[in-house]
């Protein structure tokens, strides 16, 4: 009997567990301990979204170090504000106007399922499947009476299909056409605007087209653009850190860095009094990653 209770589980892909990211931290003294905990905590926030943080009554509070040590008993405090620093250092999480901490692209993080829709799933995949008496399963029964039924009604379909309606399809792709390629060419005209590397040209089917107009079908070209301008007001991604590493276009486009870039991660932090010029530890470790995540292009 379904109860409509869900059911949560990680959607971690095998490219995270062979990604750099982790890959240093496992280098680390207990590098073990911030992967496991970072999963954790995919799973501890699943019902805020990702973000950190309980609300009583109207109030929101935002997790710290002891709450998190008493959710997830088996991590130090010193572990756990390590971890922290490192996320947000790796982009793995950041912090909001509010204080509260927000784990980056968490609805992808976590999938979800109610038993109802569970029971329903098993049900239709075995209607798609009939079961012989003995046990088999019928494939064959009439395969080709079906599909060449198909294929006459897919064809009737076809023929009788007006004129008028295909010159209005082939109107509209070739307006969507143009209107994609206006979107890179503003795209391409805002990042030159920056005084980084110039871009004169995208070369059409390149990775470097395909990322972009992947980037603006996935957000729409009003946040792509305002991801650039993101760029601008960011020391960090603009030159100013230890390593002297530098945004590029195809960094900026890549599927993993666009995100970041968009949500805030990069931008400018109010120096503690009394730091030094040039960068924080901090910086240095987003600088590191940068770089990391920039290899292949």
């Amino acid at each position: 009997m379904a109860t409509g209770k869900r059911y949560y589980w990680l959607k971690l892909k095998e490219s995270f567990m062979n990604s750099d990211t982790v890959d240093y931290f496992m280098s680390q003294k207990d590098g073990a301990n911030y992967v496991v905990l970072y999963q954790m905590l995919c799973l501890k926030t699943i019902n805020t979204g990702g973000r950190l943080q309980r609300q009583i009554g109207e109030v929101i509070i935002p997790y710290d170090i002891e709450k998190i040590q008493r959710d997830c008993k088996y991590f130090s405090a010193d572990t756990i504000r390590i971890a922290l620093k490192l996320y947000q250092a790796f982009g793995l999480i950041y912090e909001d106007a509010g204080g509260v901490l927000v784990l980056s692209d968490h609805k992808n993080l976590v999938g979800s399922e109610t038993d109802y829709a569970e029971k329903n799933r098993r049900l239709r995949a075995q209607q798609r499947v009939p079961f012989l008496p003995d046990g088999g399963h019928n494939v064959s029964d009439n395969v080709s009476e079906n599909v060449s039924t198909d294929i006459r009604d897919r064809d009737k379909r076809l023929d009788t299909r007006d004129k008028s309606t295909e010159d209005r399809d082939t109107t509209a792709v070739s307006g969507e056409t143009t209107r994609r390629t206006s979107d890179v060419q503003r795209v391409i005209d805002a990042w030159n605007a920056l005084g980084l590397q110039n871009i004169r040209r995208i070369a059409p089917g390149t990775d470097r087209d395909q990322w972009l107009r992947k980037r603006i079908r996935d957000y729409g070209i009003d946040a792509v653009l305002e991801a650039v301008e993101k760029v601008r007001g960011s020391r960090f991604l603009m030159g100013e850190n230890k390593r002297g590493w530098q945004i590029t276009f195809d960094w900026f486009i890549r599927p993993n860095n666009f995100p970041k870039v968009l949500d805030g991660n990069y931008d400018d932090r109010e120096e503690p009094v009394g730091a030094e010029s040039g960068g924080s530890p901090l910086d240095d470790l987003r600088a590191l990653h940068a770089m990391y995540e920039g290899k292949g292009e």
